[in-house]
């Protein structure tokens, strides 16, 4: 019996470890699909209307319970114009950031996680 319940407690610590890790990955897997969303939109803009103001430099902040179906997230979008000096009038970056609270093996909200996607935009003209 004394072996049984050790090895039941060692299966159960197990389960609790896989759980973690599962909604790890899940929360990683959303966040990613989250910030390749919001690009795909941006280049969406940019190749039929590149002087939008979805597409003026700045920051836009989605907050917590903003992004449809995905109520456990926030996300920043930062546009700067022409950075750096090899890039002409015509170039934008973009860095979407992705933040969200994973739940540990015991079900609590852990410490706020990111994820930063960054590209260039060009204008075809």
């Amino acid at each position: 019996m004394l072996i049984l319940s050790v090895g039941l407690a060692a299966v159960a610590t197990g389960f609790q470890y896989a759980t973690s890790g599962v909604e790890t990955g899940k929360g990683e897997t959303t966040a990613a699909f989250l910030a390749e969303q919001r690009l795909e939109q941006l280049k969406a803009l940019a190749l039929t209307d590149w002087p939008n103001a979805d597409l003026s430099a700045g920051t836009m902040t989605e907050g917590y319970g903003s992004i449809a179906h995905a109520s456990l997230y926030r996300r920043v979008t930062t546009i700067t114009d022409s950075p750096g000096s090899t890039c002409t009038a015509n170039c934008k970056l973009v860095q979407v950031t992705v933040f969200y609270r994973s739940v540990t093996g015991h079900g609590q909200l852990d410490q706020e996680r990111r994820l930063d996607v960054i590209t260039m935009l060009v204008s075809r003209t």
